[in-house]
């Protein structure tokens, strides 16, 4: 087992990516703390997990309160005594899909929202679990980023500016806490069949558009899970610092959907 004995803490495991992450972690020996607001879908991902044979916890986390973030770290040292892996998971997506805008189009109330989930609660929860891993002198952080900040999408711009502040708080992470024995890493995914995407993923002409700007298929939750437990896992010893871009091969040509989303769900 690649995990085995470790402490992870996954922020938005209610569904998605990080209840992937969540369940596959658990299958490798971590026990694994699941934060999310949701406190319907994440208990029934932690209740699943443990009928599985394995060790997970729940505790309702909003990223964006210090508070929050404070009491999920506490709660994963009070439980197993240590924290291995933070893996910085959660977003406002459906508000991404639905309410995410060009600037001059864009809402200070989603950009606020946007800003304080994406990207300060990256920092927020980086800022509660790094004494425990410092103390250690051992951990991992992953932060998920997207490539929406590498290859800019019309209409996705807080979305795209929170993101792409993760990559960049991400490098200086990594340099500040090496000498802590501590990697840090970006997981920058494309699109991925998630439950907040299954609107447009049902509409047959968006999901062919989006098939067609892809080398392989659409992403799955599992597929960046399983690149989320190689960095996770001592057999990434060597990386850190590092955006890791899993997409299908989207980034890899010259093709842009047109101008304004597929996937969003309103005008």
């Amino acid at each position: 087992m690649q995990l085995q004995d470790r402490v992870a803490l996954i922020t938005g495991a209610a569904s998605g990516i990080g209840k992937a992450a969540a369940r596959l972690f658990a299958r490798e020996g971590a026990r694994v703390l699941i934060a999310d607001r949701d406190e319907v879908n994440g208990p029934a991902v932690a209740a699943g997990i443990n009928a599985a044979g394995g060790t997970a916890l729940f505790v309702a986390t909003d990223v964006s309160q210090n508070a929050d973030a404070a009491r999920a770290v506490q709660a994963a040292v009070s439980a197993w005594g240590r924290l291995d892996i933070l893996y910085n998971n959660a977003a406002p997506t459906r508000l991404c899909n639905e309410r995410d805008r060009a600037v001059h189009e864009l809402d200070e109330a989603v950009w606020d929202t946007m800003i304080a989930v994406a990207l300060k609660g990256v920092f927020l929860m980086s800022k509660q679990a790094l004494p425990v891993m410092m103390r250690q002198r051992r951990g991992v952080i992953l932060n998920t980023s997207t490539i929406d900040a590498l290859l800019a999408e019309a209409g996705v711009d807080s979305y795209t500016a929170a993101k792409g502040g993760v990559i960049a708080l991400t490098r200086a992470m990594a340099l500040n806490y090496a000498q802590h024995g501590i990697r840090v890493n970006t997981i920058s995914p494309g699109y991925v069949l998630t439950e907040c995407q299954q609107g447009w993923a049902e509409n047959p002409a968006a999901r062919a558009a989006a098939e067609a700007l892809h080398l392989t298929r659409l992403g799955r939750p599992e597929d960046i899970a399983e690149l989320a437990l190689f960095l996770a896992s001592d057999k990434a010893e060597f990386m850190t610092g590092s955006n890791v871009v899993i997409d299908g091969g989207f980034s890899a040509f010259k093709s842009q959907p047109a101008a304004g989303t597929f996937f969003r769900t309103e005008p």
